[in-house]
């Protein structure tokens, strides 16, 4: 003979059949054991590091961005980036791909002294930043290519067949006396004023 289980709710009715367990939500899948309340604090102690790496990684890239507009004297050269724009990116002087000196640096939205001076304006989160003025850093004996793209022009060897341009620095303004033939003549008011004439890399300078 076997003993019925035991009900001690006295409200029962007799004969009242205990109701068979719900069948499982389709999709819905139980917690595992082993996630533990131990187990979800970690979980989520990791998710909230993630979210503080996120955070300092936008902060650097904030501050990067905020360093400050190039001054006068500072070297840089350009990259082409979306949507059409231009980015500077500043270097030693002295090195190889320091295509472009600061020769003035104006608030706002300025104008340069003369053509020979590739200008290019900075932008903040509220509006126009600074104008810069930028020369060609170069000296003679110097060989270019691209010279017709501010962003692919570099400093080559003048044997290398990319050169294009030889670059003869003339101090003193003379209105581009002395650059008799020459493929391009840039003026620079500076300091200090001069002329550069850009001629074929083959020819004695």
């Amino acid at each position: 003979m076997t003993t019925p289980p035991f009900d001690d709710n006295p409200f029962r009715s007799p004969g009242y059949a205990q109701p068979a367990p719900m069948p499982p939500v389709p999709g819905h899948q139980p917690v595992p054991h082993w996630f533990t309340t131990k187990v979800r604090i970690t979980l989520v102690a990791c998710v909230v590091a993630a979210l503080g790496l996120g955070a300092l990684g936008a902060m650097g890239v904030s501050w990067i961005a905020r360093s400050g507009a190039p001054s006068s004297g500072d070297c840089l050269y350009l990259t082409r980036e979306g949507a059409g724009k231009l980015a500077y990116h500043r270097v030693g002087c002295s090195t190889d791909n320091a295509t472009y000196k600061v020769e003035n640096s104006y608030r706002g939205t300025s104008r340069c002294s003369s053509n020979g001076y590739v200008r290019f304006q900075t932008t903040t989160d509220s509006g126009a930043g600074r104008t810069l003025c930028l020369a060609l850093n170069v000296r003679t004996g110097d060989c270019l290519r691209d010279v017709e793209d501010e962003v692919t022009i570099a400093k080559v060897s003048c044997s290398d067949p990319a050169a294009t341009e030889r670059a003869e620095v003339i101090t003193g303004y003379r209105g581009g006396e002395g650059c008799e033939e020459a493929d391009e003549v840039l003026v620079y008011n500076g300091p200090p004023a001069r002329v550069v004439c850009l001629r074929p890399p083959g020819e004695n300078i």
